[in-house]
């Protein structure tokens, strides 16, 4: 039986469409999903969402994540992290769950703890 993995219940109302360039420092209060490339950090207190076409280069802290293209820096996750299959991560993942398909490109390291490790 396949367990259901729940990530990414936030409302997402930040969107970086395909196309877009961004280069900047950006807090979200809530979601916010990237398609196009952007450059700087991100903090988001819902989730963050790199599409297949989406390329980041940014520390990013997150509650959660749902990668599917490529990013570039240290993932700081509260909750959990997904890595689709084809994305491309390099850089540090902290967080309290990850879960990587396969045909995922990761450099780095993972650390995995409760919350408080996490601030």
């Amino acid at each position: 039986m396949e367990k259901k993995v729940d990530i990414g219940n936030s409302a997402m109302n930040t969107l970086l469409g395909k196309g877009s360039r961004f280069n900047g420092n950006i807090k979200v209060e809530g979601g916010i999903r990237i398609d196009g490339e952007y450059e700087g950090q991100i903090e988001a207190s819902g989730t963050l969402v790199v599409g297949k076409e989406g390329v980041v280069k940014a520390e990013v802290k997150a509650k959660d994540a749902i990668i599917g293209g490529r990013v570039i820096g240290n993932l700081n996750i509260i909750n959990k992290i997904e890595l689709q299959s084809g994305s491309y991560v390099q850089g540090d993942i902290k967080s309290r769950g990850l879960i990587i398909d396969n045909d995922v490109f990761f450099e780095g390291k993972s650390s995995m703890g409760d919350r408080e490790t996490h601030k």
